[in-house]
Order: C-alpha cells, then structure tokens, then sequence
C-alpha cells in the first residue's frame, strides 16, 4: 500500500530532501543552456516542478524559491521572482495531490492554470519591482508592442502570454514523461507517489474490466 500521509513532515522525508540539490542543478542547467541559445523560453522550473509533482507543495515551493534565490546571488533583479517560483512550485504541488498530472486530458488542463497563474504573477510582480519592465527578452517585446501602439496593460499580459504558456507547457512535460516512467516501487518513497500508483491500479482494472466484457460479448 502506497504512502497516503500528507503535510509538511510527510512532503519533507529523506528522499525528497536530498532531491532539492538536483532539482535546483536542473534549473540551473536548462535556464543556463536556453540563456546561452537565445531561446524565447526560460525553462529553468523544470526541476521545481518534478519535484512539486512528486514530494508535494511546500518542496515545490522551497525548491522554486531557493533556485531562483541562489541565482539572484549574481543577478539581484531576480530576487523578486524567487516569490513567483514559490508560488508556482507550491500551486503545482497541490494540483498533483488532486490528481491533475494522472493523464494527458489533466496535464493539459493543470498546463493552462499554471500558465495563467504565471503570467498574472509575473505581470504584477515586475510592474511592482520594475515598473513594467525587467531584463529579459519578454520586456523587449513588450516594449515593441507598446511602441506600435498597443496600450500599457494589453502588452504586458500579451507579451507574458506569448513567453509563459510554451515555457511552462515545456517544462510541466519534462517531469510528466519522467514520472509516467517511474516505477512504483520509486514513485512509493515520495509523498505524492501514491496518486499516480493508484492512478496506474485504476487505469490497469478498467483496461482489465473491458478485456473481460470484450471477451464475454463475444461468447454470447
């Protein structure tokens, strides 16, 4: 029987512990690569999110938090962000404890929310600290958008639409295929583990289930 026990000190075990290095290694290493590409994306919450998915809310919210904390260490205009990864890390964690990443249809679903929370989360956190405008390639197009006319609050959700939805449909697939295969045996040792071996039981039963009234239609 898997592990139900849920809270903080259940979410906090050895296991989900020592995975925060390797999560925030990820980040680094994504955001650094897509940096050094010129990518349109940022792709440095893929770690926070398996690790939200898989060891629940408040290790994805520390997890996104430290990551972007430690990257604000040489680049202090991302401290503010470090709240955003938080949020998002610790909203993705909570949406796997209701299932939302057991099947394609939901991890759609739970992708848009996501994005959608990322992007009113971004857009007011850069119009506190900065007025509207950051340091990244979604502040250049924003900033066209408005010079060709486009009103002051249309270009800043516009432009954050057009960055956040592919970045966070990227990185929410990265870990979706990485846990789908997981093991049983290791999705066993995370806090959320359960969810998706109780998922995999339902899906083998009813697959079973239409094998037996295949079978028995076609005896009668």
């Amino acid at each position: 029987m898997a592990n139900k026990k849920k809270g903080l000190k259940a979410d906090f075990n050895l296991i989900s512990i020592l995975i925060i290095p390797i999560a925030i290694a990820i980040n680094f290493i994504c955001g650094s690569l897509v940096l050094a590409l010129k990518l349109p994306v940022y792709l440095d919450m893929i770690g926070t999110f398996l690790v939200a998915i898989l060891a629940g809310p408040w290790v994805g919210c520390l997890t996104g938090a430290l990551s972007i904390g430690i990257n604000a260490m040489t680049d202090p205009t991302l401290f503010p962000y470090a709240i955003v990864a938080g949020v998002l890390g610790l909203i993705t964690g909570m949406m796997a404890r209701k299932k939302m990443f057991t099947n394609i249809a939901r991890f759609v679903i739970s992708s848009i929310i996501i994005s959608i929370i990322a992007v009113a989360l971004s857009t007011i956190n850069t119009y506190i600290f900065f007025g509207g405008f950051a340091s990244s390639g979604t502040s250049i197009l924003i900033g066209a958008m408005i010079s060709a006319g486009i009103p002051f609050w249309p270009a800043q959700i516009i432009g954050r639409f057009i960055s956040e939805v592919p970045d966070k449909f990227i990185s929410l697939l990265v870990p979706y295929l990485v846990i789908r295969g997981m093991s049983d045996r290791y999705l066993y040792k995370f806090s959320n583990g359960s969810v998706f071996i109780e998922a995999r039981k339902a899906k083998t039963a009813k697959e079973k289930a239409n094998i037996c009234g295949e079978n028995q239609h076609e005896r009668s």
